[in-house]
């Protein structure tokens, strides 16, 4: 495949150095722009190191974009949907890039709003978006997050999260971490199958709402993962699945995953599905003064 290099153009400002202000890189983020508008479908395009004032970029055709070094991707003003917005029917794939500080007018704005078929995301980080990910693509699209990091992100309203599936076949999350998730979950999936393996899920001081929430049933695997929740948590139910999305419950598994409890009333798994959870080898430490229960 063709791969296609952005290199950085630099504009240092006049003024020395000071304690309050250092020289600034200007980054041409139209280089960037071009790249993905004129890259064939099935191109590389490989993003140097910089800070890239994008606005929101619109993906039309199948990618991948890699950053090589530093590359942090934000936006100075609102967004639509997402800094990048895949469209219907395109598969994306990123690596090694930092999405941060996407805002837009409806308080959903997305580091990565996924409207296409399939998105894979290795090693990167998602800080301060009001969601990290919005998936809300094609019903056959499988989702896959590996390696990467979700802090600071929501917009505070309980409707945006670290990561948001509403539609697909799959989720699957490997090896990530997630961490102070402001009032919404850190990861919320209506596809037909989740599986979470390896991931920290740390509520810190988010105030985070479930930290695993899935409510359109599907089949579950949530195994070897940290789960930690805060004293003051938004939701006192560490992970919730139930069919209120609709859905059928084929299957959850909750095994070998160490579990801390800080939440005074504290519910380790909420569950309203005929379906029965194969709950075993979890290390639980409740320090919560109530009873960690389940539902």
């Amino acid at each position: 495949m063709i791969r296609i290099l952005i290199f950085l153009a630099f504009a240092m400002t006049a003024c020395a150095p000071s304690p309050s202000s250092a020289n600034t890189a200007v980054v041409n983020e139209e280089d960037i722009k071009r790249a993905i508008a004129s890259a064939r479908d099935g191109e590389i395009v490989t993003i140097a190191a910089g800070r890239y004032d994008i606005g929101e970029i619109k993906i039309r055709r199948n990618l991948t974009l890699i950053g090589t070094g530093e590359v942090v991707i934000f936006s100075s003003a609102l967004v639509e949907k997402g800094l990048l917005n895949s469209m219907p029917g395109v598969s994306l794939r990123v690596e090694n890039i930092t999405f941060k500080g996407a805002r837009s007018a409806d308080h959903n704005g997305a580091g990565i709003r996924h409207d296409g078929e399939h998105l894979t995301v290795i090693g990167s980080l998602f800080e301060d978006n009001e969601n990290g990910i919005l998936a809300t693509g094609a019903a056959t699209g499988h989702i896959a997050i590996h390696g990467s990091s979700f802090v600071d992100n929501g917009y505070g309203d309980g409707y945006s999260h670290g990561i948001y599936v509403s539609s697909g076949a799959a989720l699957n999350v490997f090896a990530s971490k997630f961490s102070g998730t402001r009032i919404g979950h850190h990861i919320k999936s209506l596809t037909e199958r989740t599986d979470i393996r390896l991931s920290v899920l740390d509520d810190a001081d988010g105030r985070s709402s479930y930290a695993i929430d899935v409510s359109k049933g599907g089949d579950v695997t949530i195994r070897d993962n940290t789960i930690i929740q805060t004293a003051d948590g938004d939701n006192a139910t560490i992970i919730n699945f139930d069919l209120s999305r609709g859905g059928k419950a084929t299957g959850l598994v909750i095994v070998n995953n160490h579990i801390i409890n800080r939440h005074p009333n504290g519910v380790l798994l909420r569950n309203t599905t005929p379906a029965t959870p194969e709950l075993r080898g979890n290390a639980i430490l409740n320090e919560g003064r109530g009873k960690l229960t389940t539902h």
